[in-house]
């Protein structure tokens, strides 16, 4: 066989393992959004044994979906991939709220998330165009405002809370600007829903627990997560 015929050869078999392996990050990530389905509707029976495990379960798939993508780069796939690990140790220690340590170790797992996501945006940020002029001024002065009704309420936790009000609305931000061609949209509807999930977690805690707080929590933090993933891992890169 000519040279030119071997290369060509090669290429398309190293272009049918790419497609192969994108189809299988794609089953993947439709496990993962049945498995947050799953799980929302499990919380009728909240709590029960083994919660942890089936709240993590989306995270984890969602790792695997990472893992076998092949339309990302290294550098993107290592920093999504830490951010759900991260998320998925955030979501075991919020659904132990037996230990002493949940809801810091919830909140300091999920700080290391929300950075990770920060490293892999970071590098995707363009421009601030149209409507994202007005939507990231009005990001931190709902933040801003959502802390300030927090603050007499958090006791020692002022500084930590402040903290990770911080990585948030940064990951919220970039999420905001990223440059992705295709996914823009779920990337940066992916950064706003983290923010909305976060926010009424703060209520719940600090401010008093509402009606459908589980349900609205872990609806809109799946909504981030899957949204964010399909994002990076889907986006029409040639």
């Amino acid at each position: 066989m000519p040279p030119e015929r071997e290369t060509e050869a090669e290429s398309e078999v190293e272009a049918e393992a790419r497609a192969a392996l994108s189809s299988q990050a794609r089953r993947w990530w439709l496990l993962a959004g049945g498995a947050a389905l799953a799980y929302g509707i499990s919380l009728r029976q909240a709590p029960y044994p083994d919660q942890a495990a089936a709240k993590v379960l989306m995270c984890a798939l969602l790792v695997l979906a990472t893992a076998t993508s092949r339309q990302t780069t290294m550098r993107e796939r290592g920093w999504l991939g830490l951010a759900l690990a991260a998320s998925a140790v955030g979501d075991a220690l919020l659904a132990l709220p037996q230990l002493s340590f949940s809801f810091v170790g919830g909140l300091g797992a999920f700080l290391l998330a929300h950075l990770a996501y920060c490293g892999l945006l970071v590098p995707l940020a363009g421009p601030v165009r149209g409507w994202r002029r007005v939507a990231l001024p009005l990001l931190w002065a709902a933040a801003l405002g959502a802390y300030a009704v927090f603050f007499p309420h958090l006791g020692e936790l002022v500084i930590p809370v402040a903290v990770y009000e911080v990585a948030l609305c940064l990951m919220a931000s970039f999420a905001l600007l990223a440059s992705v061609p295709g996914t823009a949209a779920a990337v940066a509807g992916g950064g706003l829903a983290f923010v909305v999930s976060d926010t009424m977690i703060g209520i719940d805690r600090f401010v008093g627990p509402f009606a459908g707080s589980g349900y609205a929590i872990w609806f809109s933090y799946a909504l981030a997560q899957v949204a964010l993933s399909a994002g990076i891992l889907f986006a029409r890169r040639r």
